[in-house]
């Protein structure tokens, strides 16, 4: 339930001007006399511990459109838990707000601007959602969806098609529910047999998104799982470079936001831990540093639970030079190793601020510790020294969380 008041109230504190804005302020004010809402509007809210971004939706009025939608959010993640939100198939007019949204939104949606009499918009729908969806059996190895899913198999056929692939029932079914950009779904005969499968198919279709029957042997040709799954996504990838070119940050963030900083974990499926903690915590991104696995390896998609896709993760090569980028703009830089003196509840924490985890054996780079503001451990009565990457990268962003809480 959109609570309106509070609602209003951030449009305020954020100082927000728009056409569409004085609209629903007077449309929710003549609600407030009236109880009914001339004209409707669909309304989404995004944040956990407080509103940080806000979706506004009404009739287009406007010819190849289905809603006018003014978006605006306060950091990465809230703004896309937006965008996910955005329904499929429906084709929206985003009003222009400022330009790291713009450029967001295009990395989600296919379209273009376009001049009216109203102004200019971006008029686009989510990828995947294509105006002309395929459904059809596919039974040879050689058909182009499955030669196509067989160069996702690959890192580098995900990052030239700037797609992943999602296996088995969870992962696709809370793909499909979570609003992820899905661009083809393959599945076998297996699936449909039971009336959840059957179900969830006849969703897809209604959503208007491409799917294709394939038999087993098509099926174990494009993964090298075993037992081979019965269905398969593949999903738009959003994987950028947490600096620009000219070295500028790519990330946009408002004083309480976290960032989970990710140096050099080898191993994929402590990767995907660490990023479902990352997500349950409720990080505003992660950020993946240095020579340790991909996040879009199938082990790490799989052990991230849904959290890749969700989250925004971005990526570095040069964890050095993003902590010291950060620190330059206004973040607190934190580091979690074992030596450290300072426990985690002896510090005070100050946002925005990013956590640093590394390397399953060899901890964080001697050189990355050195350019952290400071340094904590996590205490641990005696027989261990060390706890495994995620769970410690929970702990210590749970113990950020209760101080927000508190405060």
């Amino acid at each position: 339930m959109i609570n309106h008041d509070k609602l209003i109230a951030f449009i305020e504190k954020q100082n927000l001007h728009a056409e569409e804005i004085d609209q629903f302020k007077q449309a929710y004010e003549n609600y407030t006399k009236t109880g009914k809402w001339q004209p409707e509007y669909k309304v989404i809210t995004s944040g956990w511990l407080e509103l940080e971004g806000v979706m506004i939706m009404s009739s287009a009025n406007i010819p190849d459109a289905d809603y006018r939608v003014y978006l605006y959010a306060t950091n990465e993640r809230s703004l896309w838990e937006l965008l996910l939100a955005f329904p499929r198939k429906a084709i929206g007019m985003f009003s222009p707000t400022v330009s790291w949204i713009e450029e967001r939104i295009q990395t989600i949606f296919e379209g273009e601007f376009v001049q009216t009499e109203l102004g200019e918009y971006y008029r686009g729908f989510k990828r995947g959602s294509k105006a002309k969806a395929e459904h059809r059996t596919v039974s040879k190895r050689k058909d182009d969806i499955a030669a196509h899913f067989r160069k996702l198999s690959s890192l580098k056929g995900k990052i030239d098609n700037a797609q992943y692939v999602l296996e088995g029932e969870m992962l696709v079914e809370r793909a499909f529910a979570d609003g992820l950009p899905i661009e083809a779904i393959l599945y076998t005969s297996n699936f449909v047999s039971t009336s959840d499968g059957k179900n969830f198919l006849n969703q897809v279709v209604q959503e208007n998104l491409s799917c294709f029957q394939v038999n087993d042997g098509v099926m174990g040709s494009v993964t090298s799982t075993r037992p081979v799954p019965s269905i398969l996504a593949s999903v738009y990838l959003s994987y950028p470079p947490l600096l620009t070119d000219s070295r500028d940050l790519n990330l946009h963030f408002n004083k309480n936001c976290s960032l989970l900083i990710a140096e050099n974990i080898n191993n994929p499926d402590n990767l995907g831990m660490t990023l479902r903690t990352a997500d349950a915590a409720g990080v505003s991104a992660v950020l993946i540093c240095g020579e340790g696995a991909s996040p879009i390896h199938k082990n790490c998609i799989r052990a991230s639970r849904g959290a890749f896709g969700r989250i925004p993760i971005f990526n570095a090569s040069d964890t050095i030079r993003s902590i010291d980028k950060l620190k330059q703009v206004g973040w607190q830089v934190v580091g979690a190793t074992a030596s450290a003196e300072n426990e985690l509840y002896d510090i005070q924490y100050q946002s925005p601020i990013a956590i640093v985890v590394g390397n399953e054996n060899t901890g964080i780079l001697d050189e990355t510790q050195q350019r952290c503001n400071q340094l904590i451990r996590i205490p641990m009565a005696a027989g261990q020294s060390s706890l495994n990457v995620g769970v410690a990268a929970g702990v210590l962003l749970y113990e950020l969380n209760r101080r927000k809480m508190f405060n």
